[in-house]
């Protein structure tokens, strides 16, 4: 097989039922200088030998077999396997479009970038959506060239937003949607941590290789299909989210510390913030609401969140009221615990 430009790393856990179409999908590029590395992250029988199948049909796909330790740690397995000029990333239960990497290639070889960005589709529903929905989210208009400062905009942009950006990350933080230079993450021995850890493993790996970046792009378009969970908001909840997110956003801030004052960063950090609490309190009325819990319970569980001096003290001083309307309603009522409010809102969403 030719020297591959791009190594495509997807981690395998037990998702049988999405992988011959994720691996079809990438197999189906347009650029065909590519290798596929599966990672069977101790999947059960039936998924490891569809990952042995599926290599076995193209000379392209390598399979590793390992003990279950997480996304992350078999990204770092992936990357550790791989020869390609640069590496992407694809979740097993997603898809591409057939342009995907061609795209991505092509912009880092016109510009000589570290780095391309590009959209993402959102398939299928959850609880804020149905069956069968479809939504592009676009990044770039056109080819746009990040260097010099540039990169620290572009970092404050993956890590945040300004308050009237409509998403709570100007960029995104996955890591599925961009292609990397391999060589620069050798170089500056960039890993995953494990998700077990630290959650949102993605935000960190991206924060850590945009510090060390000199050059990135981004191109115009959406090639990932990222399938949303079929199930509701309630099936992933956990008692212990709140601390796990704690954990991450100091992480995340030891990170972005390096380079970037806190002046520069506080604003988009606490942009990231504010929607965690945003999320944590959805989760918990979805929860509530289909567990049947007293609203006594989830008033204590809400109030738990909102008044956490981290979230707090974000609530405080952000100036929630140039948020999206409807962020900015959900921002206002977390800050004066109206619980009652968050309830309402979240319950009609999802109706």
């Amino acid at each position: 097989m030719a020297q591959p430009k791009i190594s495509i790393i997807v981690p395998v856990y037990n998702t049988e039922k999405y992988l011959r179409r994720c691996v079809d999908s990438i197999l189906a590029q347009t650029l065909r200088e590519i290798e596929v590395i599966l990672v069977d992250d101790g999947s059960g029988a039936a998924c490891a030998a569809l990952c042995d199948a599926l290599a076995e049909k193209d000379a392209r796909v390598k399979v590793i077999h390992k003990v279950n330790e997480g996304a992350g740690l078999s990204r770092n397995a992936g990357l550790a396997a791989a020869s390609g000029d640069y590496v992407g990333f694809v979740d097993s239960d997603d898809y591409i479009k057939p342009t995907m990497y061609e795209a991505l290639y092509g912009a880092v070889v016109r510009h000589d970038a570290d780095l391309a960005i590009s959209g993402v589709c959102f398939v299928d529903g959850n609880t804020f959506s149905q069956t069968g929905d479809y939504e592009e989210k676009h990044y770039f208009e056109k080819d746009t060239v990040f260097e010099g400062e540039g990169m620290k905009q572009l970092l404050l942009g993956v890590v945040g937003a300004q308050p009237k950006e409509s998403e709570d990350s100007r960029y995104g933080v996955s890591v599925w949607k961009n292609i990397f230079k391999r060589s620069l993450l050798c170089e500056n021995q960039i890993e995953f941590a494990s998700e077990r850890k630290v959650m949102s493993e993605d935000a960190i790996f991206m924060v850590d290789y945009v510090r060390y970046a000199k050059k990135a792009v981004g191109i115009p378009g959406a090639f990932y299909c990222y399938r949303r969970n079929e199930t509701s908001i309630s099936k992933s909840y956990r008692s212990d989210r709140l601390e796990k997110v704690l954990v991450f956003l100091a992480e995340l801030e030891a990170h972005i510390k390096d380079g970037l004052s806190e002046e520069e960063y506080r604003i988009y950090l606490d942009r990231l913030v504010q929607g965690y609490g945003r999320v944590l309190c959805s989760q918990e009325i979805m929860h509530a609401h289909d567990e049947k819990i007293p609203y006594r319970t989830l008033r204590a569980r809400l109030k738990r969140i909102c008044t956490h001096e981290v979230m707090a003290a974000v609530l405080q001083s952000y100036p929630w009221y140039q948020l999206p309307k409807k962020q900015a309603a959900f921002a206002f009522a977390m800050k004066h615990r109206l619980y009652w409010m968050q309830k309402c809102m979240v319950l009609l969403r999802a109706r």
